[in-house]
C-alpha cells in the first residue's frame, strides 16, 4: 500500500480534466506525482507569457511595460532552456516572445477595463465538504461585468482550439468562482486570451504571431448542472482513492483508476502508455519512479505567482 500524500485531496481543474480523460493518468500523475525529468517547453513558455502579461496588467501597454515583462519572462525561460535550446523550441522562445509583447500592446490598445485581481488563488465549494482549488490569471472589469481574463498559449489558432473552451472544466471553475464572489447581474463570465506564436515571417503575408479572446459565458441554469456533474467526478476521484486504499500489490489487477484506451493519444502519446501496456497493477512498481521520470506531486496551493489567497 501506498502512503497517502498531502496532495491527494487538493483537486483543481488541471486535475479534474486528467482524470477525465484517463484515471490512470491520474494514477501516475497526481497520486505517485511522476512526471518527465526534462523540462516542458510548452509548460516553460507559457508561465513565461503569464509572467509577461502579470506585468502588462500592473504596468499598461507602454515600453517600458513591454521592456520589463521581457526581461522577466526570459529570466523565467531561461532557468529551464539555455539560448542553445531557442532553434528546436521555436516558435515558442523569447525571440518571438520579445516581438511578440509589442503587438500584443498595439492589438489591444483600446483596451479599458480596470484590474481587481491578479493571479488569485484558493479554494470553492461545489458541496457540502467538497472543495475545489482554483488560480485565476486575472479579474477584470468593464461596461460588460466581471470577468476572468485567462492567458493561454499556442502555435495554430484553429476551429478546435476555439472549441474546446465550451465545455472545459477550467471554465467551469473559474465561472462558479466568479458567481461566489460577486452578484449574479455582475457576473460577465470567462475570457480566454489567446496568444499564438510565429517565427519573424520572411517575406509579406505570412503569418506572424496573433491574438484572439474567446468569450466564455456560462448561465446559472448551465452552472447548475455544471455543479451537479463536477459533483459526480469529485465523488468518483474519492471512490477510486477509497479502492486504492484496499488494494495492494500482491493483487493482480489493480482495480481502481482505470485506463481509458481511447485517450492513449490525445495530444501526442501519454508519456505513461509503455507502462499501461506492461503493468496490470502499478502498485508493484511503484516504489520509485521509473528512468527518466522523477516525483513531483503538484499543488496549485504553492504556484510561484500566487499574490491573493481566497477561500470561498
Amino acid at each position: 500500500m501506498i502512503q497517502e500524500h498531502e496532495t491527494w485531496q487538493v483537486l483543481d481543474a488541471t486535475k479534474m480534466q486528467t482524470y477525465m480523460r484517463c484515471p490512470r493518468k491520474f494514477f501516475y500523475s497526481y497520486v505517485l506525482g511522476w512526471k518527465s525529468e526534462l523540462p516542458s517547453n510548452a509548460l516553460v513558455f507559457g508561465s513565461g507569457w503569464h509572467h509577461a502579461m502579470e506585468v502588462l496588467l500592473d504596468m499598461g501597454y507602454t515600453a517600458e511595460a513591454c521592456a520589463k515583462a521581457f526581461t522577466v519572462a526570459e529570466s523565467h525561460i531561461r532557468e529551464f532552456f539555455s539560448p542553445e535550446w531557442d532553434h528546436s523550441n521555436a516558435p515558442k522562445n523569447p525571440a518571438n516572445l520579445f516581438r511578440a509583447l509589442p503587438q500584443y500592446c498595439n492589438t489591444y490598445a483600446d483596451d479599458d477595463f480596470s484590474v481587481e485581481h491578479i493571479e488569485v488563488a484558493g479554494s470553492v465549494a461545489i458541496a457540502e465538504g467538497k472543495l475545489l482549488h482554483f488560480k485565476t490569471d486575472a479579474i477584470c472589469r468593464d461596461h460588460r461585468g466581471v470577468f476572468s481574463l485567462e492567458h493561454k498559449t499556442a502555435t495554430r489558432l484553429s476551429p478546435s482550439w476555439m472549441a474546446q473552451w465550451r465545455q472545459k472544466m477550467q471554465i467551469g471553475v473559474y465561472s462558479h468562482v466568479l458567481y461566489c464572489m460577486y452578484p449574479e447581474n455582475e457576473v460577465y463570465g470567462v475570457i480566454i486570451n489567446g496568444a499564438f506564436f510565429s517565427n519573424e515571417p520572411k517575406r509579406a503575408g505570412s503569418r506572424d504571431n496573433e491574438f484572439r479572446r474567446i468569450p466564455c459565458r456560462r448561465t446559472l441554469q448551465f452552472m447548475e448542472g455544471w455543479l451537479a456533474e463536477t459533483e459526480d467526478i469529485f465523488d468518483a476521484v474519492q471512490r477510486d482513492y477509497q479502492k486504492l486504499s484496499e488494494s495492494t500489490e500482491e493483487d493482480s489487477v489493480m482495480r481502481c483508476f482505470y485506463r481509458n484506451t481511447e485517450a492513449c493519444t490525445d495530444y501526442g502519446q501519454c508519456p505513461f502508455l509503455d507502462y499501461c501496456t506492461t503493468w496490470n497493477n502499478p502498485l508493484q512498481h511503484a516504489d520509485e519512479p521509473p528512468m527518466g521520470m522523477t516525483v513531483d506531486h503538484w499543488d496549485p496551493r504553492k504556484a510561484d505567482t500566487i499574490r491573493e489567497v481566497v477561500n470561498l
